[in-house]
C-alpha cells in the first residue's frame, strides 16, 4: 500500500498559531518537543529555513486521507499564512510502495525521476530548480546514485538530503522524500503532486525505463521546464494505470499555466 507524508512550510504564522488554528478548525494537531518523531496526528514544528513561520507536517496518510490536506491548507491560509520563495512543499512516500524488489525498483525510480526532471520541472516554480535545499542532480550524479542503490544501498552515496529527490529519509523515516515543489497553500495542488510522485514510483516498480522513450526527450537539461514532455509523461503514467486521467489533466493545465 502507498502511504504519504506532507510537509507544508509557511510564513506569517508562528508554530503555536498554526497549532491553535488547526485544532480550532477541527484538525487534531500536536506541538511536539521533538520535531522529527513520527506522530499519529498532524503537527506544527519549527523549521530553520523559514524565518517567520512554521512547518506543518502530516501523519502517515493513505489515499483515503489525502483530502485532509485541503482542510489544513484552507485553515492556515485563513489564519494569515502565506508562501514565498523561501518555502517548500515536501512529499514523502513510504518505502513499502516499491514492493518486494525494493532496490531495483528504487534504482529505476531514481533514473526515471532525474531523466524526466525537465518534464517534472514544468510543474514547479522556476526558482525551485536553483534552490540550495533541493539540488538537482545531473545525469552522471543521478546514475551514480542509481548504481549505488542497485548494489544494495538504500540511500544516497554522498549523504546529502538537500536534493530534489532525497533518499536519506529512508533511514530517518522509512520514506523517499521529494523536495522539489514550492510552498503551497492549495490542498488540491498538494494532493495532485503527491499522486503524481506516487505514479512515478508505480511505473518504476513495473520496470518501465522512461529514459529509453525518445518521445520524452530523456536527460534534457534537468533545470529546464518542458511542458510538452510533461504532458507526454503524464499520458504515459495514465496509459500504465499509474495515474488517474483527471489528475493528469489537472496537472497538464498546471504546466501550461506555469509556462505562461
Amino acid at each position: 500500500m502507498t502511504t504519504f507524508g506532507m510537509e507544508f512550510e509557511v510564513q506569517g504564522v508562528s508554530v503555536r498559531k498554526a497549532h491553535q488554528v488547526l485544532n480550532e478548525g477541527g484538525i487534531v494537531c500536536d506541538l511536539p518537543d521533538r520535531t522529527h518523531n513520527l506522530n499519529p496526528n498532524w503537527k506544527a514544528v519549527y523549521d530553520g529555513s523559514v524565518s517567520n513561520g512554521a512547518e506543518v507536517v502530516s501523519p502517515i496518510l493513505n489515499e483515503s486521507r489525502l483530502n485532509e490536506a485541503v482542510a489544513v491548507a484552507k485553515i492556515l491560509k485563513k489564519a494569515g499564512a502565506r508562501v514565498d520563495t523561501a518555502t517548500g512543499f515536501h512529499v514523502h512516500i513510504g518505502i513499502s510502495a516499491f514492493g518486494n524488489a525494493t532496490n531495483s525498483a528504487l534504482s529505476q525510480f531514481v533514473l526515471n525521476y532525474y531523466s524526466m526532471h525537465h518534464a517534472i520541472g514544468a510543474l514547479v516554480a522556476p526558482s525551485r530548480l536553483r534552490n540550495q535545499y533541493c539540488k538537482v542532480l545531473n545525469q552522471h550524479e543521478a546514475e551514480d546514485v542509481a548504481s549505488y542503490v542497485d548494489n544494495g544501498g538504500l540511500r544516497s552515496p554522498n549523504g546529502n538530503r538537500y536534493v530534489s529527490l532525497n533518499l536519506e529519509s529512508i533511514d530517518r523515516h522509512g520514506t523517499v522524500e521529494v523536495r522539489l515543489h514550492q510552498g503551497t497553500l492549495n490542498g488540491v495542488k498538494a494532493i495532485a503532486w503527491s499522486q503524481f510522485i506516487a505514479g512515478l514510483i508505480e511505473i518504476s516498480k513495473q520496470g518501465v525505463n522512461l529514459n529509453l522513450n525518445d518521445a520524452l526527450n530523456p536527460w534534457a537539461d534537468p533545470r529546464s521546464r518542458d511542458a510538452e514532455s510533461c504532458a507526454t509523461l503524464l499520458d504515459t503514467l495514465v496509459s500504465f494505470s499509474c495515474l488517474n486521467a483527471s489528475t493528469a489533466d489537472w496537472l497538464k493545465n498546471r504546466a501550461r499555466t506555469l509556462k505562461g
